[in-house]
């Protein structure tokens, strides 16, 4: 049970990183950005931020973050549904 939760903190803090990206490209006048969803453009976000004094390294923590969230996810779930099948 504690791997699933890693896994779901690990993602809402990966959300919460992708919120403020949006946000500060929403204040440099990049409209529609929570309205894009998926289709949002970090390479637009890494063109800005060096002329911002923007750091890269939070963009890639964000993946990070994301790519464990969802391996731990899985393997959370695998190991509380595989090791007890329903019916035994």
């Amino acid at each position: 049970m504690g791997i699933i939760f890693f896994g779901l903190a690990f993602l809402a803090v990966g959300s919460g990183m992708d919120t403020i990206f949006r946000l500060r490209m929403g204040r440099l006048g990049h409209n529609w950005v929570f309205l894009r969803g998926g289709t949002f453009n970090y390479k637009e976000y890494h063109q800005v931020r060096t002329a911002n004094g923007w750091p890269a390294w939070p963009v890639y923590l964000m993946w990070a973050l994301y790519t464990c969230g969802i391996a731990l996810l899985i393997a959370g779930f695998f190991i509380q549904i595989g090791t007890h099948p329903p019916g035994h």
